[in-house]
């Protein structure tokens, strides 16, 4: 038994020792203006070690010089891979080559800020569940029972953002210095409660709503370029289906359902049937294309001139409409002057073209064999006159 932890420990030890000597190895290059590539297909020659490594990585950082005389290959891909931006790691005899973030020391061992702090509300207490996550990456984490969180970052500085559901967002900086120091008291936010709406009998708060109530705002719309009202509220209401189906500026074509079909037949014909209820400043309308014209009445609605849009779901909108309001109402507040408010002046301009590609002409039948005999006339033959040759 002792016999076999010997050659076991000395095996063992022979390993770390190659280990150790590929690392130690001392190499001499000199080479001007080549690729890095052949910089490393050299060390390994002379040491014994494989080179693993990006390709697109090498090739981005072009040609190199470099001159060194009986040296070790650590030393060696320091001086050289440093200032190229990358950074290397050993293991046994292999050696990787990565690029070199913020998160490589000058060993090329991992390093981070491990941060602590504490989250409440504005009655001092903990608050859990709360997000904390680093501005502008994925990384983060969640506060516990206590409120407090712990973190550890590859940066020495930056931004922390701190948000929860029905709080405002909050954003602090930190930095080495500030490893469990951080204190933050999250604010209720009280504004969006108190937002006017209007709804189908008046004007109202989202703290008194009771009812399925959804709000766009005229900044989420602008800049925007379409031809009609329903296209900008695509994808921006929950439970509300448009679909399009012409393309033809200001024509109709768009079907609207709120909160399901309200018809067994679900063919996109039958959809139209489910179409919700316009209100544009209080005046109830239909969304009717002319089949003479094909133009639809909510596309001469100028975009730009929408101040808010309000989308009732559910059967509070029957209160003032009754059956029109079945599959639900959408009400447009357009823009309008208000007391001691001062001129402004908008221009909107815009501009489109198309192009039609020239096809080429098809042929078939008669017209395509007339075209090849009329190619094979025109091709020179040779004749051969046996009598005068």
């Amino acid at each position: 038994m002792m016999k076999f932890v010997f050659i076991f420990m000395m095996c063992c030890l022979f390993q770390i020792q190659a280990a150790v000597y590929s690392q130690q190895a001392k190499v001499s290059v000199e080479f001007r203006n080549v690729s890095l590539e052949k910089v490393f297909q050299e060390l390994e020659r002379q040491s014994n070690c494989s080179f693993l490594y990006n390709h697109r990585v090498v090739e981005a950082r072009g040609r190199v010089s470099i001159q060194v005389v009986d040296k070790e290959l650590s030393q060696v891909l320091d001086e050289l891979l440093t200032k190229l931006g990358l950074g290397f790691t050993f293991d046994d005899n292999l050696v990787i080559i990565k690029e070199r973030t913020s998160m490589w020391g000058k060993d090329s061992v991992q390093k981070g800020l491990r941060i602590v702090g504490r989250v409440v509300d504005e009655k001092k207490q903990a608050m859990p569940g709360v997000t904390v996550k680093l501005t502008g990456t994925t990384l983060g984490t969640a506060t516990d029972s206590k409120g407090i969180f712990t973190m550890t970052l590859p940066l020495a500085k930056g931004a922390l953002e701190f948000s929860f559901v029905g709080y405002k967002t909050q954003s602090l900086t930190f930095s080495a210095t500030t490893r469990d120091t951080i204190r933050i008291v999250m604010q209720e936010d009280i504004q969006a409660l108190d937002e006017a709406v209007v709804v189908a009998y008046g004007t109202t708060t989202r703290r008194e709503a009771t009812g399925a109530i959804s709000v766009i705002k005229a900044d989420e719309l602008r800049g925007i370029p379409s031809g009609s009202i329903a296209s900008l509220l695509q994808g921006r209401v929950a439970g509300m289906d448009v679909t399009n189906i012409t393309g033809a500026p200001g024509g109709g074509g768009t079907i609207i359902t709120i909160r399901g079909y309200n018809s067994l037949d679900v063919e996109q014909k039958s959809r139209q049937f489910s179409n919700p209820l316009w209100v544009v400043d209080g005046v109830p309308l239909n969304s009717f294309t002319s089949p003479i014209t094909g133009t639809n009445l909510l596309a001469e609605i100028n975009p730009d001139m929408i101040e808010s849009v309000q989308v009732l779901k559910d059967a509070s909108a029957a209160s003032i409409y009754g059956s029109r309001a079945a599959n639900g109402v959408i009400i447009v507040t357009t823009k309008k002057g208000r007391a001691n408010q001062k001129a402004t002046f908008s221009v909107n301009v815009s501009q489109t073209w198309s192009v039609l590609p020239k096809l080429p002409t098809l042929m078939v039948g008669r017209a395509e064999r007339w075209w090849r005999i009329k190619a094979l006339r025109k091709i020179p033959k040779s004749h051969l006159n046996w009598k005068t040759k």
